[in-house]
């Protein structure tokens, strides 16, 4: 149980480290930039980028050079909860990260960590299996959501048809319009000839 829990500890450390650099990186930013905006030490950005986890008036202080989150920095997620970063022609971007590398994620070690959880008797399987309700309803609403519009760009296609068809039909009436009256002229015309011949 302990060389698990240390197993744990060790993700959590490399995965802040890549994301500090990453962010570090991303806004342009040199170790000793960051070192002089943060009166951090130039040998503690680079042991927080291998891993080690800063104390809390540090790892405040680096969100706040870095404008990201302390719960990103510690945690990380699908995006990254920070202030926009300039780009070349001066349009913001908030850059999105990508997910762990897949080793680190195991549907089987997912699933049996859960059951486990869930059988222990401890506040966190009333906490665990309340998330599991949570997420799946948002994934079902997702699937919802993404099926209603499907449906409705069906529709849009459809009426966007029936108006072409529609504006078609109205353009025949007028062609046909403009033939019946063609023949009734032709007719005016023949009759006032004869009644002038005649």
């Amino acid at each position: 149980m302990m060389e698990k829990r240390s197993s744990a500890l060790k993700q959590i450390q490399t995965a802040f480290g890549d994301r500090l650099k990453a962010r570090r990186d991303l806004l342009g930013l040199t170790q000793d930039v960051v070192a002089q905006k943060t009166g951090i030490s130039r040998a503690a950005i680079q042991a927080y980028e291998s891993g080690k986890i800063p104390k809390g008036d540090y790892l405040l202080t680096l969100s706040e050079v870095l404008n990201c989150s302390v719960d990103w920095l510690l945690k990380g997620g699908m995006t990254c909860e920070c202030a926009p970063v300039p780009v070349a022609n001066g349009a913001q971007t908030t850059p999105a990260y990508p997910q762990p590398p897949e080793e680190d994620f195991k549907m089987s070690d997912m699933v049996t960590k859960t059951i486990e959880v869930l059988e222990s008797d401890t506040i966190y399987r009333t906490a665990l299996a309340s998330n599991i309700n949570a997420f799946h309803q948002a994934v079902r609403s997702e699937r919802l959501l993404a099926q209603l519009e499907e449906r409705v760009a069906v529709l849009e296609a459809r009426e966007e048809r029936w108006a072409q068809i529609e504006a078609r039909m109205a353009e025949l009436e007028r062609e046909n319009a403009g033939l019946t009256r063609r023949p009734e002229r032709q007719d005016e015309n023949t009759a006032k000839a004869v009644g002038a011949d005649g």
